[in-house]
């Protein structure tokens, strides 16, 4: 399979490079857009396109205004490579930064997007998605809990021995390695394909007005949730929050949509896969 890879970074590049050619994939790199219209696009199986790119407009034919004076020439790119083949598939790829038109156009047009900071992997399971190679690599995730042990637990035993996914992330089972908790935390969050975030009724608060006591989930939990929404996105639907009992939840995340797990996970195990399927397809 040959893949086009359009990337004015050298450095990053030859990263890719070397790890979809480690792979079995052929890769051709071009630097621009220009360079880019002028390959034969027939001869390729899959196009890996930057979205920041030199443009120049004499050469492509696309204006400055199109590209966005460069920040989005990848989606001209696209676009016109679209027009020469249907369907042709394309992965969009960027730093966080210049991600968020980027990626809106992305999902409303079908093409998936990755962003740079993501594990390698995530680009090999997305070719993989597209047909362009067969992997046997399963989804990484990483669980996010308060105090309910057995339901931790629960859910880690779900996720390896009935998914048959590998051993899932919970933070407090790596080693620092020197690093803050924020450090290792930040470490360990790239390139996950799934977030279960497990809230319970951990902490005790209590109504300033009422002085009536009320249950809330652990506040790393909270904050958690919100990372993990910010970094992966809310509407992608990788970041599956499982409610167990009566929470007090704060006011910006009440209208989330949650599994309620007060039976245990076994018995939401269908809701959970189901989920699951439908982001996968």
């Amino acid at each position: 399979m040959k893949v086009l890879l359009v990337e004015d970074d050298p450095y990053f590049a030859q990263i890719v490079s070397e790890y979809l050619t480690d792979n079995g994939l052929f890769v051709h790199v071009v630097k621009s857009t220009q360079e880019a219209l002028s390959i034969r696009l027939e001869e390729y199986n899959v196009a890996i396109i930057d979205i920041m790119l030199p443009n120049d407009t004499d050469l492509s034919g696309i204006s400055s205004e199109e590209a966005r004076g460069g920040y989005l020439a990848g989606i001209a790119l696209t676009r016109r490579f679209r027009k020469q083949i249907p369907h042709f598939p394309v992965i969009l790829f960027s730093q966080e930064i210049f991600g968020g038109e980027a990626k809106q156009w992305a999902k409303e047009n079908g093409i998936p997007f990755v962003f740079k900071y993501e594990d390698r992997s995530r680009l090999l399971s997305t070719l993989s998605k597209l047909g362009i190679v067969q992997t046997t690599e399963y989804p990484r995730a990483f669980i996010v809990h308060g105090h309910d042990e057995a339901l931790l637990l629960e859910l880690k035993d779900y996720l390896q021995n009935i998914l048959k996914w590998p051993e899932p992330i919970i933070l407090r089972e790596h080693a620092h390695a020197g690093r803050t908790i924020i450090e290792k935390f930040e470490e360990y969050a790239k390139g996950l394909d799934w977030v279960f975030v497990l809230i319970s009724p951990d902490d005790k608060a209590f109504d300033p007005k009422s002085n009536d006591e009320k249950r809330r989930a652990r506040q790393n939990v909270i904050f958690e949730l919100g990372f993990f929404y910010g970094l992966l996105g809310r509407f992608e639907g990788r970041v599956l929050v499982l409610k167990k009992g009566e929470v007090e939840l704060p006011t910006d995340i009440q209208g989330i949509a949650w599994i309620n797990v007060d039976n245990g996970i076994k018995k939401s195990s269908e809701d959970i896969r189901r989920e699951i399927v439908s982001k996968s397809k």
